[in-house]
């Protein structure tokens, strides 16, 4: 059903007829909560209440982006730049984030899916490099070969956590 259909329409039930109403509801999203108002129809008859998808999908949108900004939440742009910075897959990035399915991370990226602060945190910390280099290693993660500053720093999961230092060796140009 959609927003225009119910408007004034006629509850069959009882020959009332439905009129748009709004109420203040807590919707609980990935563990976190956030207050709303969202639209429905009620007849005013027999107080019969309707909700057309577009009104549960706004009303959890305005959810998602309330949770996001209380929180402090990465949005899903700022999630695919992440990923795309350290130079990572999909899967991989999925495989550091203790093998999270990889349909989720494309959630993440997508907004079709909120984050936890758990899972928030984890993808903020793999910006240092270190914890980096500690999650590829548990997770068999290749990290990619990054070109920073003329050096070649070459990534790859280590044997162990306690990893030798990397070793950088300066890039040269063909003459």
């Amino acid at each position: 059903m959609s927003i225009a259909t119910l408007d004034g329409s006629l509850h069959r039930g009882c020959g009332g007829r439905y009129a748009l109403q709004t109420e203040t509801v807590t919707l609980r999203i990935s563990g976190m909560a956030a207050e709303v108002d969202r639209q429905f129809y009620r007849c005013e008859k027999c107080a019969h209440e309707n909700r057309t998808i577009e009104q549960r999908d706004l009303a959890e949108r305005t959810a998602t982006e309330k949770i996001r900004l209380q929180h402090n939440l990465l949005a899903p742009k700022a999630i695919r730049q992440l990923r795309e910075s350290l130079g990572l897959t999909v899967p991989q990035m999925a495989e550091l984030c203790y093998g999270t399915p990889k349909g989720i991370v494309e959630g993440w990226e997508k907004a079709r899916y909120l984050q936890n602060r758990e899972a928030d945190a984890l993808l903020r910390s793999l910006l240092d490099p270190a914890t980096l280099e500690r999650r590829a290693a548990k997770a068999g993660v290749t990290l990619p070969t990054l070109v920073t500053d003329g050096l070649v720093a070459a990534s790859a999961p280590a044997a162990d956590d306690h990893a030798a230092e990397d070793h950088a060796e300066p890039v040269t140009s063909p003459a």
